[in-house]
C-alpha cells in the first residue's frame, strides 16, 4: 500500500519521544510493504477502522494503527493510499 505522509504529519512524528519515533520506522516499513487486506489481519500493525469517526475534510473513514503499547497513528485510506494524519501517543485519547 502506498503510504502518504504530508509535512505535518512528519514534523508531529519527529517530536515524539525516542520509543515512538522509532515505533513508527518500523511501522512505516511494515505498512509499505503489505496490502490494505494485510494490513486489516496484521497482528502488530493492527489496522483498524475507528467507529463512527470520519476526516471533517474528506469525509472519509479514519484508522488507527498501532506504533508501541499505547502510541497511535490515525489515517484515512484514499484509494490505493494510506494517508497518515497525526500521532497520538496516549492509546485512550487515539479514540476520541
Amino acid at each position: 500500500m502506498r503510504v502518504v505522509c504530508p509535512p505535518n504529519f512528519v514534523r508531529e512524528a519527529l517530536a515524539q519521544a525516542g520509543p515512538v519515533r522509532d515505533g513508527l520506522s518500523k511501522m512505516l516499513r511494515i505498512t509499505a510493504d503489505l496490502s490494505f487486506a494485510e494490513l486489516l489481519n496484521h497482528q502488530g500493525v493492527h489496522l483498524e477502522k475507528l467507529t463512527g469517526k470520519i476526516d471533517p475534510i474528506t469525509k472519509k473513514p479514519l484508522y488507527s494503527l498501532r506504533v508501541t503499547r499505547a502510541a497511535r497513528v490515525i489515517a484515512l485510506v484514499d484509494g490505493d493510499s494510506l494517508v497518515l494524519l497525526s500521532v497520538v501517543p496516549d492509546h485512550d485519547k487515539a479514540y476520541k
